[in-house]
């Protein structure tokens, strides 16, 4: 079958999950619409529901770290414009962060390491949220005074906790979408203090367009994945590679993916799979996932897709011990094992 390489766990639940953080093929935290918020530690066979008192049933929560089954941060996208903190595994949170201007909306929070963390959100009058945290999400500050002016329009996906990317030491990027040009990446070396500007011209850009997801290989190859999410099958412009030595974005040289894409990954270590649906390319590598509405495919070097399972889902993330997760609508959740 299509989508062997997912074992699809049951959540009993219909909210359409966007938020991803797995500690190992075990634990794993999930969380989306309807204020949804579950955890799992016995690899998907059975979750929890997390509630986080006073929060309307119709929030959107749709960004997550965690550090443990215990201690987890979660950000609400739109209002309230909220993040909040537990170390007890849910049962009792804090506000540790909120924004009460009417714009206020978090598209992605990520950590560098177990202290410091970044959290961007819309433009408010035409500037950048951007957050910097270095006590472990406790507490949350501007990362610059001035603020970055965004272009008219343009904004941040709150598709799949991916739109952002940070890596060591301070490096920060940002893939954005909603202005009427060709989608554009900012990049920071001093963790959001200053920015630099790059357009990509290979994935377009309007109020249902742009960069969605970008990951981040360890020779420095990043992809940005996206397209537009109206079109769920249209494979234009919806993956773009930048070269570290060229310090260029361009279109892959292979094969796309199959059609828009929420969300991309780079795993740990290469592996294989060998599948036995015939509508799908024999058995390859794979160090790259991408996913979307219209499935998930898989890349060797990043330069050529195939398809690798016909399950939709809106995001991905690998566990520190090589695990690979997927959350998507319905309640959706699948898990690859190492």
């Amino acid at each position: 079958m299509a989508q062997d390489f997912w074992e699809l766990v049951p959540t009993r639940t219909e909210a359409s999950l966007r938020g991803l953080a797995p500690i190992d093929q075990s634990t794993a935290w999930v969380c989306g619409s309807q204020a949804t918020l579950m955890r799992t530690v016995d690899a998907g066979k059975t979750w929890t529901r997390c509630l986080i008192g006073g929060l309307e049933s119709k929030a959107e929560l749709r960004s997550i770290h965690a550090w443990s089954a215990d201690e987890v941060l979660v950000a609400t996208a739109g209002a309230p414009c909220r993040i909040y903190y537990s170390k007890d595994a849910g049962n009792t949170w804090k506000i540790v962060y909120e924004n009460i201007h009417p714009d206020g909306f978090i598209d992605a929070l990520r950590f560098w390491d177990d202290q410091k963390g970044f959290a961007f959100g819309d433009p408010i009058d035409g500037k950048l949220l951007s957050l910097v945290s270095d006590d472990r999400g406790q507490t949350w500050r501007a990362s610059s005074n001035d603020g970055f002016k965004l272009q008219e329009g343009q904004a941040g996906f709150a598709a799949s906790n991916s739109s952002l990317m940070v890596f060591k030491p301070n490096s920060v990027w940002i893939g954005l979408g909603g202005a009427e040009a060709s989608a554009q990446v900012l990049a920071s070396d001093d963790a959001g203090a200053t920015w630099n500007r790059s357009s990509v011209e290979a994935i377009p850009s309007n109020k249902s367009s742009g960069i969605f997801s970008l990951a981040r290989g360890s020779s420095g190859q990043i992809i940005a994945v996206g397209g537009d999410y109206k079109q769920a099958l249209g494979d234009q412009g919806n993956l773009a590679i930048f070269d570290p030595a060229s310090k260029l974005w361009r279109k892959p040289m292979g094969q796309p993916p199959r059609g828009f894409r929420s969300s991309v990954v780079c795993l740990s270590n290469t592996i294989r799979w060998n599948r036995t649906d015939p509508k799908l390319a024999p058995g390859a590598s794979i160090r790259w996932i991408s996913a979307g509405l219209s499935g998930c495919d898989a890349s060797a070097d990043g330069e050529d897709w195939f398809a690798l399972s016909d399950q939709p889902f809106h995001a991905l993330a690998v566990a520190g011990d090589g695990s690979i997760w997927a959350c998507g609508s319905q309640g959706r959740v699948g898990l690859h094992a190492p």
